[in-house]
């Protein structure tokens, strides 16, 4: 019997479940686990805004959504459909599929399928076609899993018996990226993992609402073409940006202008293009207005140097974004040094109750009155926020040499990246420290010569990453969202563990095993994923040295007396930081050790120029920095970032 088939952007004639509906006195027709249970169709669609048959982009993929709360068919339940990709129209050539999923009756682990490579596309060693199966090592329950790596999270659960509950864990979708052996080249189909045609209680299931394609960081061709590279990250960790005071921040129809400290520059291209992003946000948000200009170095603060650059969307001035989704900019001409300090303004659409953003940004950010401002050079009509967090602004990007295009590090971490005890001005997280240490070293010739992204967050912990596969997996959020959607990322470093550590009540044989389980599993899933352009050539040798990205593991820094671990957990630490040591040659880049009192990994203390009140200070964030440029210097890892 034949499968199913149908078009990316168009599902319908693969649909087989109704998984969504309109909640009355007598409500729709739904079961989405074999038991009558349901999603509610209109926190999908009223609340977070997604649009019944239109697109919706989570993690850089649009995915085409079907139509909710009709009683129809709304998903697709995993059993081996055919989803084909038109030659246009779509996105059909990128660097990972992102499926819009989530189970029912328990886990889905384990489902694999098939891309199929257009002819001539993603030929082996030896000239012949190769598909590529995939595998969706977790797709978690709608209910049980964890709100941290759902990318929506709904309030209401609707019931067969015309009743309607708010779990307190409630009903999710989930973002699941699969990364493409052949990065760029075209794509014909994806076949379905073949689990089940029905649902049946208590039986693990798998719904796919939808699925997309994330391009490369390549675009245009010909005269048009242009290679992207990251240049500035901030990751979405919260959906209620604080205020100093510990109150929610909130903006009602202003502007909003956040300073950017960029890395890398331009090149000749001048070109800059900007992510925002509503990851966190429990409900739509529109921008009417939106300009980036570089920063006056000499008034500084929300000044302007010169009339900020309109930025556009599709070609329109405004965006919506819903629940859960991001955008990014048409590209503006913008000459950016490497180090400058670029300022992206936004205007907000009416109330904004609860702001969606970066957590712990340790960056002034400035707010106009309730008119748009985004046009502005002065900054009359701006004051300086109380806001802890930043809002929306995801990432910068600036255009690199197409003919030898630059990468991006990606810093991936917790406290020891994000810098939330040092300087409040935007300028000392380890990203920045990096950057001036690349700047500043001898070795070099005083260029930033590829693109330093900071991913941390204060806390930040591996899980839901652990896991025991070793085979090509699928990435969940935060790491698909913090990392792999990054502006060609070539280079992971990964800074974490300490919040886990601190956490963990065991004995320190299984704290230190859950932490190393953990960072493994980071490895071997970034590193399963390939570079943006390994799959292109100048002169018929490779633009990077190895087509997979490249990750390093930094070893746990001592523990402070703002945060003190015990006996057991600093115990914990030593066993981890000695297990790197022995275990990944090539790719540790001893923090410990630069910033311990006694100079090495199994020290318990950190040095006390390091600190202020207990705290990480901008010295301490600097000698992480000045590690990894020695270690970079002293060759002592094996593949250098470029």
């Amino acid at each position: 019997m034949a499968r199913p088939t149908c078009a990316i952007d168009d599902t319908s004639g693969c649909l087989n479940n109704t998984a969504t509906s309109t909640f009355t006195t007598t409500t729709s027709p739904a079961d989405a686990d074999g038991s009558g249970n349901s999603l509610n169709a209109t926190d999908l669609t009223g609340t977070a805004g997604w649009q019944s048959g239109k697109t919706v982009t989570i993690d850089g993929a649009t995915i085409t959504l079907p139509e909710f709360g009709t009683g129809a068919y709304d998903n697709m339940l995993a059993s081996g459909q055919t989803v084909t990709l038109p030659d246009s129209g779509v996105v059909n050539t990128g660097a990972a599929v992102v499926f819009l999923a989530f189970a029912t009756g328990a886990p889905v682990t384990n489902a694999t399928g098939t891309i199929t490579y257009a002819k001539n596309n993603c030929l082996d060693p030896n000239g012949v076609p190769s598909d590529q199966s995939y595998d969706l090592s977790a797709v978690p329950d709608w209910l049980s899993g964890p709100s941290s790596a759902a990318s929506i999270t709904l309030v209401h659960e609707n019931h067969s018996d015309d009743t309607q509950t708010s779990p307190s864990s409630g009903p999710k979708v989930y973002a699941i990226s699969v990364p493409l052996t052949c990065p760029g080249s075209v794509i014909s189909s994806v076949s379905l993992p073949q689990l089940t045609n029905g649902v049946q209680a208590d039986r693990p299931a798998l719904h796919i609402l939808g699925l997309g394609v994330r391009p490369t960081t390549a675009t245009g061709s010909g005269s048009s073409a242009r290679h992207w590279v990251g240049t500035w990250a901030s990751v979405q960790d919260t959906g209620k940006v604080q205020s100093s005071d510990g109150s929610t921040a909130a903006v009602d129809s202003q502007t909003l202008r956040i300073p950017a400290h960029v890395s890398i520059g331009t090149d000749s291209g001048s070109g800059v293009r900007v992510h925002l992003s509503n990851a966190m946000g429990a409900t739509p948000v529109t921008f009417d207005a939106a300009s980036v200009a570089l920063q006056d170095t000499t008034a500084a603060g929300a000044t302007a140097a010169a009339a900020p650059t309109t930025l556009t969307f599709d070609g329109s001035p405004s965006v919506t974004i819903p629940a859960g989704g991001d955008a990014t900019s048409d590209p503006v001409t913008l000459t950016v040094e490497q180090q400058a300090t670029v300022l992206v303004s936004l205007q907000v659409r009416g109330m904004a109750p609860a702001i969606p953003g970066h957590s712990v940004a340790r960056t002034p950010v400035w707010i106009s009155d309730h008119a748009d401002r985004t046009s502005d050079t002065d900054a009359t009509h701006y004051t300086q926020t109380t806001y802890t967090g930043l809002p929306y602004l995801s990432g910068i990007d600036v255009t690199t040499s197409t003919s030898n295009p630059a990468g991006s590090l990606v810093l991936y971490g917790d406290q020891s990246v994000n810098g939330g005890t040092a300087s409040a001005d935007g300028r000392h997280h380890l990203s920045d420290a990096i950057t001036d240490a690349l700047a500043d070293d001898p070795h070099g010739d005083a260029s930033v010569r590829y693109g330093v992204l900071n991913a941390g967050a204060d806390s930040n912990s591996l899980l839901p990453q652990i896991t025991s596969s070793t085979s090509p997996f699928g990435v969940l959020n935060p790491l698909d969202r913090d990392v792999l959607t990054q502006g060609n990322v070539r280079t992971v470093l990964v800074s974490t563990g300490a919040t886990d550590l601190l956490n963990c009540t065991g004995n320190a044989y299984t704290c230190a095993t859950d932490v190393e389980d953990g960072l493994a599993s980071l490895d071997i899933r970034l590193s399963g994923y390939s570079t943006d352009d390994s799959q292109l050539s100048i002169n018929q040798q490779p633009v990077t040295q190895n087509s997979d990205i490249t990750v390093y593991l930094a070893t746990i820094a001592p523990f402070t007396a703002a945060h003190p671990g015990t006996a057991t957990q600093e115990a914990a630490r030593e066993e981890v930081n000695t297990y790197l040591l022995d275990n990944y040659p090539g790719q540790i880049i001893d923090f410990a050790a630069a910033v311990s009192t006694d100079g090495n990994a199994t020290s318990s203390t950190v040095k006390a120029a390091d600190l202020s009140d207990g705290n990480p200070s901008a010295a301490y964030y600097a000698d992480l920095a000045g590690r990894y440029v020695d270690d970079i210097d002293a060759g002592a890892l094996i593949y250098p970032p470029n």
